[in-house]
């Protein structure tokens, strides 16, 4: 028996294995799926069936996922979109919030991240029907195994020549992991890429929002300047870590830090500029 009340999910991916995947995780949900192989075949399937939400692999051939992303703008078609990708670069983040991307969803994909996804874009259209009144549940941890699980990711980024031996993650008040990340400032040329740094992106991302206050970060090593200036910024309260910044200093020797020098120019103008923005509160 079918079940016409069903939300609609696209999936545009070339590799079939993956494709298929895709489609058996959400399908035991009760999803209803429709298939296409490359960005073309997506525009043409969203031609000839309504559809709820969009998933569509970035690097398709001949036809990847931002341009079918780009025709649904161009067109003015409200589909909640989330593009899924192996690659893990801030170009890709980029593009994708200049499109209006709901979600990037980073290969290997994770069942339950998966159906978390398609939920949270669903709602966002205003379809808050589970197919299966089933909601997915969540390990919970204690503070020492969150801990015990950023020392891990640390330990796994040197061995796998990935980056230093810096771990997070990012967890709620119960014990739930919502984000994770390993420093990978040199094997991703991006000096952004700190530990700390990728775990609030992920939970973010995930979230749907950049207000975090409710979040607790878990460190292998006290947050870098730039890790605490965005814990700060996204109201992160409390903060574990493992070891500190002079338990590091002793084991690698004094680290050589530079300041930049700070000065103040053209004061007026940019008050002018402030003064005269529509909502210069809105950071």
């Amino acid at each position: 028996m079918t079940n016409n009340n069903a939300i609609t999910v696209l999936i545009a991916e070339d590799n079939d294995v993956s494709r298929e995947m895709m489609a058996g995780i959400l399908q035991t949900k009760g999803y209803k799926i429709i298939h296409a192989t490359d960005g073309d075949s997506a525009i043409q399937k969203i031609k000839e069936h309504k559809v709820d939400v969009a998933l569509v692999d970035i690097n398709m051939a001949p036809t990847g996922g931002f341009e079918f992303v780009k025709y649904l703008v161009v067109k003015n078609i409200k589909i909640p979109v989330a593009v899924v990708t192996g690659m893990d670069t801030s170009d890709i983040l980029m593009e994708a919030n200049a499109l209006g991307v709901l979600q990037v969803i980073h290969k290997p994909i994770k069942p339950e991240r998966l159906i978390q996804s398609v939920q949270r874009m669903a709602r966002s259209v205003g379809l808050n029907y589970d197919p299966l009144g089933v909601e997915s549940r969540e390990s919970a941890f204690s503070h020492e195994q969150l801990m015990k699980r950023a020392i891990e990711i640390a330990e796994k980024n040197v061995n796998t020549n990935r980056g230093g031996p810096y771990g997070a993650v990012l967890a709620n008040e119960s014990g739930k992991i919502l984000g994770e990340g390993a420093n990978g400032i040199k094997s991703r040329i991006d000096p952004m890429a700190h530990a700390e740094v990728m775990a609030i992106r992920q939970a973010a991302e995930r979230l749907g929002a950049t207000s975090l206050d409710e979040c607790i970060m878990y460190c292998s090593s006290q947050p870098t300047q730039i890790g605490q200036a965005l814990i700060e910024s996204v109201g992160i309260k409390k903060v574990y870590y493992g070891l500190s910044n002079e338990d590091v200093s002793a084991i690698r020797g004094k680290a050589i830090t530079s300041k930049p020098v700070l000065e103040q120019l053209c004061k007026d103008e940019a008050l002018e500029m402030f003064k005269a923005a529509k909502r210069p509160d809105a950071e």
